[in-house]
């Protein structure tokens, strides 16, 4: 039987679509194993991403009115999500850090076995708009 604080083993997939100014959109997904947790009335999703030599944690706050993505390792971001809103975020990459605003566009979120989070946002740097982002994670419970 697993520890509650270590929460749920889960199988995760996030597809991320990426549409820059003046680009075509581009698609990543990610499969991975992670933990799914409740911890303050809220869902937490937490997983490793390992790509070409680069590590980076994963920590997705998953609610109805506001999510939470959080990125830390090679890459280190922080993104509030409030549907209609607008908040400071960070993104980092090595000595790099950049100030952000978030705006997010939609958010949905259907928890359960095979549970799913989407949120669709936009971000900003300065006055700059850097791109549209829709990020769709899916979990099932009970893999590992």
């Amino acid at each position: 039987m697993t520890n509650p604080a270590e929460g749920k083993a889960v199988a995760i997939r996030l597809i991320s679509t990426i549409t820059q100014p003046g680009e075509h959109p581009a698609r990543h997904i990610v499969k991975a194993d992670g933990r799914l947790t409740e911890k303050g009335g809220r869902l937490w999703l937490r997983f490793e991403e390992r790509e070409e030599g680069r590590e980076v944690r994963t920590t997705v706050r998953m609610g109805h009115d506001e999510a939470l993505i959080l990125r830390n390792g090679d890459v280190t971001m922080r993104l509030p999500l409030v549907p209609g809103e607008e908040r400071e975020g960070t993104y980092g990459f090595g000595n790099m850090g950049l100030p952000l605003i978030v705006r997010t566009e939609l958010m949905d979120f259907r928890p359960g076995e095979e549970g799913r989070f989407t949120a669709v946002y936009h971000l900003i740097a300065g006055e700059e708009k850097i791109g549209t982002y829709k990020v769709e994670f899916t979990y099932s419970e009970g893999k590992s």
